[in-house]
């Protein structure tokens, strides 16, 4: 679970890729890194741990005309500087970098097939060490002949940089989105590639999504695609749901309106009545207005968030998520007091949030809490890159629906089923954290 950006253009490639990271914060916090390639075929590398933001001002100025960079969330291998990526290698003389957002669910066992030295425990150095042991007559061949093999048993969405191109691929299901965006003149055109559009902060213009089983190759003249799997596209549906950002375009979706949009239908099937709909900030909000157009029940931002402190869910350490979620949300009492609130979040993952936060709020004087949600709870881990890969993590788990209930402290419990989401989608996206069907063996 990740954000990954790349570049390539006249600009200061570096900065470019830094900007796109920052866009792209909430999809990783552990930490980052920026590779960046110059004219001469060498390469600048940095990686740090921690949020990008928290980041102290750079030694010394770093450039290029391509670059490549990552925000992560582990999982695969843990925290630290040696697991950060870019990941880079050496193909005889020639050297690439890439990074990765996604999950190879077997990277363990194919790293003892492959053997040798491992810089790093994670899966993402699999993938570079499989197109540096593949037969090919060149970096495009071996990709190409890698991806295929990897195709129908891993999730992935990446870009390699090498020699002065970048490549971008998504595996042939889709599970993770994959933005292009250009800017300049025909003929002089600068790359962009990102996880999701807002990493384009309108600097760049968006053409479109690297396609599910495709490889697009950017080497400064008009991107060629090259397809290595038949596609079978069956995207995250908590992408659209949760955890892109609501100011972006994920899979061609605008995540702000399917969330509303999934906030009426939720709306539209209510017969609590209560004081006020409350949304837990901020990815509910869009569904708590979409709610509040369907019932006509006053909307009240009655929960507010301390601006410092990050998104909760992409905190890996279950100690550090509560300690943030018991700093991060400001209640305003007087809205509260003795009042019956509908409260609108999007999911319920882990329940971190929700286990700190109703107690406060039954401290402020809330009178009874109805919990509505825009999806079932998980009761199946993910292994196609989303970050929870543990069944004894997820709340749901094990679970019913009245069990959550007394477990959560609340007057009423109800979500949007599956059936709900895929008549919005119109498309057949991947559900296996909510159903247990998985599209790939794991």
């Amino acid at each position: 679970m990740s954000g990954i950006f790349g570049f390539s253009g006249k600009g200061n490639a570096f900065v470019e890729v830094k900007t796109g990271l920052e866009n792209l914060s909430h999809r990783g916090q552990e930490s980052w890194g920026i590779v960046s390639g110059h004219r001469d075929g060498s390469i600048s590398e940095l990686r740090r741990l921690g949020s990008i933001f928290q980041a102290a001002p750079l030694g010394r100025f770093y450039s290029g005309s391509v670059a490549i960079g990552h925000v992560r969330y582990p999982t695969a291998g843990e925290a630290s500087e040696r697991n950060s990526q870019p990941i880079v290698g050496r193909i005889k003389k020639e050297k690439i970098a890439i990074v990765h957002n996604g999950h190879i669910p077997k990277y363990k066992q194919l790293m003892e097939e492959i053997g040798g030295l491992f810089q790093t425990e994670t899966d993402t150095e699999v993938i570079l060490q499989m197109i540096a042991r593949t037969a090919g007559a060149d970096l495009l061949e071996k990709t190409l002949k890698t991806l295929g093999y990897l195709s129908r048993r891993s999730a992935f969405s990446l870009i390699i940089l090498s020699n002065g191109k970048l490549i971008a691929a998504r595996d042939p299901f889709g599970f993770r989105p994959l933005s292009v965006a250009q800017r300049g003149e025909e003929g002089i055109y600068e790359w962009a590639v990102a996880s999701e559009t807002c990493a384009f902060h309108d600097q760049f213009e968006w053409v479109g999504d690297v396609e599910p089983g495709q490889m697009l190759v950017i080497d400064g003249e008009e991107p060629k695609t090259l397809s290595f799997a038949s596609p079978n596209p069956r995207p995250c549906i908590l992408e659209c749901l949760d955890y892109a950002s609501p100011a972006s375009q994920v899979f061609s979706i605008n995540t702000y309106e399917f969330r509303e949009r999934a906030g009426v239908r939720l709306g539209k099937s209510e017969n609590q009545k209560a004081d006020m709909i409350v949304p837990i900030p901020r990815a509910a909000i869009p569904a708590a207005l979409g709610f509040q157009g369907a019932t006509g029940m006053p909307y009240r931002e009655a929960i507010n968030t301390v601006g410092e402190i990050g998104r909760i869910f992409i905190i890996s350490k279950e100690k550090d998520r509560l300690e943030k979620a018991e700093k991060k949300f400001l209640l305003n009492r007087d809205l509260l007091k003795g009042k019956e609130i509908l409260l609108i979040d999007t999911i319920l993952v882990r329940g971190s949030t929700a286990l700190i936060l109703i107690p406060k709020l039954r401290a402020a004087g809330v009178s009874k809490i109805h919990l509505r949600l825009t999806a079932p709870p998980p009761r199946f881990p993910c292994f196609m890159g989303m970050a929870m890969a543990k069944q004894g993590e997820l709340l749901g788990t094990n679970r019913t629906d009245e069990q959550l209930r007394t477990l959560l402290g609340i007057d009423s419990f109800q979500y949007l089923k599956t059936e709900d989401l895929k008549e919005l989608t119109g498309a057949n996206f991947c559900d296996a954290c909510l159903s247990g069907k998985y599209p790939l063996p794991i």
